[in-house]
């Protein structure tokens, strides 16, 4: 079996790992990043959420990756959410009193004027006059972006595309190398840390780190949004497909026969009709769709593999519903991404950030010493547990919260960091996780760099 010998290796090349990655190269550090897809760009790339949502966030690689995609041809664009009846219904005009989700099931956001900064608004004391400013941008634009920024730093990065991790050796609280596996073939990669960067945090549970999954009852943490009981009730999983204009204005897409074959008829008849959409413009007018939701979390992890096949017929059965009954016959389904996860496994680290610590604020929230990322996004809960509730301020998310209780030379930088149920509905956003992932690089690059960890040791 092959070895490679570094500094660091990160597990998962998405939001956080690209963050972490780019932390660690700007500092010296010799990386390895092993990623089970074709390249960078996780969720945000390979999963059709190629927007972020309006947010607060520090200083960092976003500003970076805004710039390179705004140099590109229909990379990228600025959207305000509009009354989804201007684009379909101009007579209407732009007035949200005109808007009925009950005929338009969708929320719309257009290419704007606004300028960048705008997006970095979400929580009420920042965004004063009410309206919504995403950043979305073309997936594949994303990831030469994140290409670009990166190339200042090649001679330091070992980059892993289409290997999945397998497995990891242990030494008393150090993990002593992992084993990651392309088809036949296996490689040990053995470094001083490690970083796991993938949205289910395989590499901590196998390590051995405590990790919860559902919604803890309000006496683990004391929420005051959380049930009376633990359950397993998760954030909702979407399947975000995108249409295009239709040559023929009568278009209508028919379902592909394998999908007929799978058994959706509950959830036509009790929540096809009730499910609203978000729709965003792409810079070259398809629309990105994203499902509020496809299905339920708790449901997609008892699918296992059949979720891929129930998950894309609902989208089929759903889009024809649109194009039929809503007037959406003017354009065509080109592309069903893979599943959106919003949740699943969480770490359970040094702390715990949990619904007291995001609704206070970082004016009122209890101090714990490095902050590793700030955000705002709303408490967003999809599925039949749902709940949107804004935030006054932003908040701070501490690097104890990267950190296992069980491993010294491992961080998570992902959404399956350590948050209860509840604040993992504010954080797990992309852009909030990029700039965890870089605070989770810098702060290893300063412990690599000063010698301390190994003094330590």
């Amino acid at each position: 079996m092959k070895t490679i010998k570094t500094d660091v290796c990160v597990v998962g090349a998405g939001a956080g790992g690209f963050g972490c990655v780019y932390r660690l190269l700007k500092n010296g550090i010799n990386t390895v990043v092993v990623e089970k897809n074709k390249d960078f760009g996780g969720t945000a790339v390979f999963c059709g959420v190629d927007g972020w949502e309006p947010g607060v966030s520090l200083d960092g690689a976003h500003l970076l990756l805004k710039e390179e995609l705004q140099k590109m041809n229909q990379g990228a664009a600025v959207l305000e959410a509009v009354p989804n009846c201007n684009l379909f219904f101009p007579e209407n005009g732009m007035n949200w009193e005109n808007h009925s989700f009950e005929q338009y099931p969708w929320g719309l956001s257009m290419p704007s004027n606004f300028h960048y900064s705008d997006t970095l608004k979400r929580c009420r004391s920042l965004r004063k006059d009410g309206s919504m400013k995403r950043f979305q941008f073309e997936g594949a634009a994303m990831t030469k972006a994140m290409h670009q920024v990166l190339a200042p730093y090649q001679n330091k990065l070992s980059a892993l595309f289409g290997y999945e991790f397998y497995a990891c050796e242990k030494s008393g609280r150090n993990i002593r190398s992992v084993t990651v596996k392309n088809g036949g073939e296996s490689i040990r990669i053995v470094a001083d840390f490690y970083i796991d960067a993938t949205g289910d945090i395989i590499l901590s549970r196998e390590a051995g780190c405590a990790v919860a999954m559902g919604s803890e009852s309000k006496y683990r943490y004391q929420e005051p949004s959380a049930g009376e009981k633990d359950s397993r009730q998760m954030n909702a999983v979407t399947y975000v497909f995108r249409v295009s204009p239709a040559a023929n204005p009568n278009h209508i897409d028919e379902m592909p026969v394998r999908y007929q074959k799978v058994d959706i008829s509950a959830w036509k008849a009790y929540k096809m009709k009730r499910t609203v959409s978000c729709f965003c413009l792409y810079p070259n007018h398809d629309i990105n769709v994203n499902m509020l939701p496809t299905m339920e979390g708790a449901e997609y992890i008892d699918f296992g593999e059949a979720a891929d096949e129930v998950g894309k017929a609902r989208v089929y059965s759903y889009w024809k519903y649109l194009q039929t009954e809503k007037n959406m016959n003017g354009y065509s389904l080109t592309k069903i991404f893979s599943a959106g996860v919003r949740e699943s496994y969480r770490l359970i680290g040094k702390y715990v950030l949990n619904e007291n610590d995001v609704r206070a604020g970082l004016f009122s929230q209890p101090k714990r010493g490095r902050t590793v990322a700030i955000a705002d996004h709303a408490l967003d809960v999809h599925g039949t547990s749902g709940m949107c509730r804004e935030l006054e301020y932003p908040y701070e998310i501490p690097l104890e919260c990267t950190m296992p209780r069980e491993v010294d030379n491992l961080f998570v930088a992902s959404r399956g960091a350590s948050f209860s149920h509840i604040a993992a509905a504010s954080a797990r956003l992309t852009r909030t996780i990029l700039s965890l992932g870089e605070g989770v690089g810098e702060y290893v690059a300063e412990q690599i760099n000063s010698g301390l960890y190994f003094k330590n040791v």
